[in-house]
């Protein structure tokens, strides 16, 4: 497939671009925010608090925000969206410039930045199918994957170097431009023809609409319930537990830093990956995928040091990307566009529900099975969920291909 033919339409060229600036701007305001609070003397708990403010109010409102996106505009949506957290990073830039800034104001800030984009992200699933030809849909979430993942790679060394030369300030009031060149960029974008064929529903009754969707199509469900898995289970025990072993058997602080960024370096290329090669069963490859992905907690404390566990580091990265974009892709060309945006959302939902759970539990468990056992056996249970996933008739049968023609809900 040719790369550059998403970016041949004009429409999508638009929201590549402005995504792409909005994701330049985000990793270099995280790190300003996370040094300012434990400059404000916050303690850890106190970051954790911070980062739980942007991190429940996204969660929680996803589902919303999927009927939201699947009934109105998803392009004014997501506008809203960009302005909304521009102001909120604009507004916290001014305190932190000021010197001003209180841990709850961070608090307050954060949370309404989660909260606008709990809109952004079902609407940003949806709206592709709307904006490029179904052929390229493979290679625009490709695409915008590798820009996303190429900025998690660079993101923390440009904010180091920005927070050095201007200060944590200017790092977040340069994140709150990139919101607003977002915004003017999709202000650009035609407005896509809206679903006008599917009755307003009543709030629940809109939600049902989306868990029937889902409930409906074995496939789907056991793919959310794998992701779910692997959530709760794989990335909590590398995240949390991961340094724990690096300090102890892989070189410290700088064995982690090249364990993370091998994993994010893994990921650019999965993107590009992803971009170039078709999967006839994407379904029971995003299970495969992940399966590779869970083994990493066990690959950690394999004692195989530190080049072999880099290496199979960026092949995770890279299992993970791929596993996303083709997932992201199977959604959008088998899910009618009227409830796609709710599809998408309950996905996300199941994703992360358990993820906070995960990261308060994980912190326990060495005291209990020991810190080698216990990420192997964290490692054991994502992987046999990947595989059982792979398992299911329904989920090898998914092919990569439009299960319905017309873009509405059959009556």
């Amino acid at each position: 497939m040719d790369a550059r033919k998403p970016l041949r339409q004009r429409d999508f060229l638009l929201l590549f671009i402005g995504q792409t600036t909005s994701m330049a701007g985000d990793a270099p305001a995280m790190l300003a925010i996370t040094f300012v609070v434990l400059g404000l003397g916050g303690s850890p708990a106190a970051l954790g608090a911070v980062l739980a403010a942007r991190f429940v109010p996204l969660t929680g409102l996803l589902l919303l925000g999927g009927v939201l996106a699947d009934r109105f505009p998803r392009r004014e949506l997501m506008i809203v969206s960009d302005a909304t957290r521009a102001v909120a990073q604009a507004v916290l830039a001014v305190l932190f410039l000021s010197g001003t800034a209180q841990l709850w104001q961070v608090v307050v800030l954060q949370a309404i930045y989660g909260g606008a984009e709990a809109l952004f992200k079902p609407a940003l699933g949806g709206i592709l199918p709307q904006l490029v030809p179904a052929a390229s849909l493979r290679a625009a979430n490709a695409l915008v994957a590798l820009s996303s993942n190429l900025f998690r790679v660079l993101g923390p060394a440009l904010g180091a170097v920005l927070i050095a030369a201007a200060g944590p300030g200017a790092a977040v009031i340069t994140d709150a431009a990139t919101f607003a060149v977002s915004a003017i960029a999709l202000l650009g974008v035609r407005r896509p023809a809206a679903i006008e064929c599917v009755a307003r529903e009543p709030l629940m009754i809109a939600l049902r609409t989306g868990w029937r969707e889902v409930r409906s199509r074995t496939w789907l469900w056991a793919s959310i319930a794998n992701f779910t898995v692997f959530g709760a289970v794989a990335m909590p025990a590398v995240l949390v537990l991961g340094p724990q072993v690096a300090q102890r058997d892989l070189g410290g602080p700088d064995g982690w830093a090249v364990i993370m960024a091998t994993f994010a370096a893994g990921a650019v290329a999965g993107s590009a990956v992803a971009l170039r090669i078709a999967l006839a069963r994407p379904a029971a490859a995003c299970a495969a995928l992940l399966a590779v992905a869970a083994a990493r907690p066990g690959m950690l404390v394999s004692g195989l040091g530190l080049p072999a566990v880099g290496a199979y580091s960026a092949l995770s990265g890279a299992a993970v990307s791929m596993a996303m974009v083709y997932w992201r892709t199977l959604l959008q060309e088998r899910i009618p566009l009227a409830v796609l945006s709710r599809v998408r959302s309950i996905d996300d939902f199941g994703s992360t529900l358990l993820t906070p759970v995960a990261y308060l539990v994980m912190g326990q468990l060495p005291g209990y099975l020991g810190l080698r056992t216990g990420m192997v056996a964290m490692a054991a249970v994502a992987v046999a969920a990947s595989l059982a996933t792979v398992a299911v008739p329904a989920v090898r049968r998914a092919a990569s291909e439009p299960e319905v023609t017309a873009q509405c809900l059959s009556a």
